[in-house]
């Protein structure tokens, strides 16, 4: 008999243990539903039953993870915590001059990892060119706060990495990706980058981005006053395709979201640096516990709608359910998404090259936690 003449299929590559292969359909599916190509890591008690590729990406093919990037520097700042370089709960302004003004000596690292340093945005319009030249890491100095330190919490997309970036660099003589490289990606032997290398730069996926489309409460908010804007978000907002395509852009070392990395890579990164689906680990129990606490939930004075953080992850809420409560991770304006679950003993990781109408983690990241959470309450 003839075949019959079949749409195009969904073709998944890389590894797969037999108990995943329902995994892999779902993942199938999801590649699928959206443009671009996407990665699929999970790790579970130390077994890597995923490692999967789909769409226009090999497992292999380096990829711009954006606000992912965070979850790794919230590791940083758990490390030089531990080992006693950084103490989270000093005001910054004891190390960092520019920061001694009466309205900003009160913010510490804490508050910087947790989104409440008053300082989620900055007035001023940033050009790309400028924002290539440091000029951020200028107007963090300048900027008022937009409320008092600690009393409420707005998500810094750019400016966390700028604020973070400061203190590593006035604490420590180093930047957040140089202590990166030293102290964790170096000794667990993962290759992530804040702005792809120079040799790595052709090897970087191209992006897709569908038109974006503002949520109703977030529209609202925007144009009612409520939501704060971002100047340094100027050149993102006027084309991200083009800024995001930039070489300059994919080379920039922006902690915030200029991470570079394949889900395979992000996985077993986290698995070593939370000794989660691992042997050893580069944080003690107590350290990831620190640093996965509970610090802010509520409503966000920058996203409009209900967030939830520890010292700079992101934990379980309604926009991000993740594995459940205990689990930790970060979510990426591309798609992208990492998840750890220690009571599970599961490290999640899932790379996207594409960008859906709305930033955050994908539809078929969320789809995948689901079938996830399933799959490990029937084994």
């Amino acid at each position: 008999m003839t075949p019959p003449n079949l749409p195009p299929v969904a073709v998944v590559s890389g590894a797969i243990d037999d108990s995943a292969a329902e995994l892999a359909e779902v993942f199938s599916r999801a590649v699928a539903r959206s443009a671009g190509g996407a990665q699929f890591t999970l790790i579970v008690g130390g077994r890597t039953v995923i490692d999967v590729a789909g769409g226009s990406l090999q497992t292999d093919t380096p990829v711009q993870v954006f606000s992912v990037s965070k979850a790794v520097v919230a590791a940083a700042a758990a490390h030089a915590y531990e080992a006693g370089a950084l103490d989270l709960d000093q005001p910054v302004a004891s190390f960092w001059p520019a920061m001694a003004k009466a309205t900003t000596k009160s913010i510490t690292t804490r508050m910087v990892l947790d989104h409440s340093c008053g300082i989620p945005a900055v007035d001023q319009p940033l050009t790309t060119e400028e924002l290539l030249a440091g000029a951020l890491d200028r107007a963090i100095e300048i900027q008022e706060p937009l409320w008092e330190p600690g009393t409420e919490h707005g998500y810094g997309a750019f400016t966390f990495g700028a604020l973070m970036n400061g203190v590593f660099s006035h604490a420590l003589g180093v930047n957040v990706s140089g202590y990166v490289a030293k102290h964790l990606t170096g000794p667990a032997g993962h290759a992530f980058w804040f702005g792809a290398p120079p040799e790595e730069i052709t090897s970087v996926a191209a992006l897709s981005f569908d038109f974006p489309v503002l949520t109703q409460g977030h529209g609202e908010a925007i144009m009612t006053g409520n939501a704060i804007s971002d100047g340094s978000f100027v050149p993102i907002l006027s084309g991200a395709p083009f800024f995001f395509g930039d070489p300059r852009v994919i080379a920039a070392n922006w902690p915030s979201l200029s991470g570079v990395t394949t889900a395979s890579h992000l996985a077993h990164l986290f698995s070593a640096i939370t000794g989660v689906g691992g042997s050893t680990s580069l944080l003690s129990g107590n350290a990831v516990s620190d640093m996965s606490a509970q610090r802010r939930h509520g409503m966000d004075r920058t996203l409009y709608h209900v967030t939830r953080f520890g010292s700079g992850v992101e934990l379980p809420h309604v926009y991000s359910p993740m594995l459940g409560e205990g689990s930790f991770g970060h979510q990426g304006a591309g798609g992208s998404l990492i998840v750890v679950d220690p009571s599970r003993d599961v490290v999640f990781a899932y790379v996207s090259s594409h960008t859906q109408t709305t930033v955050g983690a994908s539809d078929g990241s969320l789809a995948l936690l689901g079938a996830v959470s399933r799959w490990l309450d029937q084994r």
